[in-house]
């Protein structure tokens, strides 16, 4: 696992690299979106992950469903990329290399990600106000994963990277628990 996490880092740094000296991670972007899209259907990454299945006939299907790299479809070095990434037997990184490349995008761009606990489903206005504020905490823009956890029985828990901002009704209630225990 530790050297598909190397593999597909060092994959994303590459492309990231290329794409900024190039001036295109927008480009970069769109391409590794969309061939993440593709790779999730079931068929195409069985295809591809097939250890039986020569290396062409995955190139051919590839090419086939996302586009040969000129004119539609994506690009030709993202491709190219994810392909390099098959031939060389890592299929099972490219998920991981596209996240990493998107994580990388977002520390250029200033944006951090906020991985956003509710016990109930936000609307637009609480949305509006859990981005403000965490804009003011982080000091930058804040891109949001909403899950909702019912778990949490009220209340709201935001992890942004390695912090961990959690006013959750279940919180309390164990931090009360251990005090009153502690007595």
């Amino acid at each position: 696992m530790a050297r598909r996490e190397t593999a597909a880092r060092r994959y994303a740094e590459a492309a990231f690299e290329i794409g900024r000296s190039d001036r295109t991670l927008d480009a970069w972007e769109r391409d590794l979106e969309a061939l993440g899209a593709a790779l999730r259907h079931p068929e195409l990454r069985q295809l591809v992950e097939h250890p039986a299945v020569a290396f062409g006939d995955k190139e051919r299907v590839l090419r086939r469903v996302v586009g040969d790299g000129v004119g539609e479809g994506v690009g030709a070095q993202a491709l190219n990329l994810v392909l390099l990434m098959i031939r060389r037997g890592r299929p099972g990184a490219i998920d991981r290399m596209i996240a990493h490349f998107a994580e990388l995008l977002r520390r250029e761009r200033g944006i951090a990600l906020a991985e956003v606990r509710t016990a109930l489903p936000l609307d637009e206005k609480q949305r509006g106000a859990v981005a403000e504020r965490l804009a003011q905490l982080t000091g930058q823009q804040v891109q949001m994963n909403e899950m909702v956890d019912k778990s949490l029985i009220g209340g709201i828990a935001v992890r942004i990277g390695d912090t961990l901002y959690d006013a959750s009704v279940r919180n309390r209630l164990e931090r009360l628990r251990a005090r009153l225990t502690a007595v």
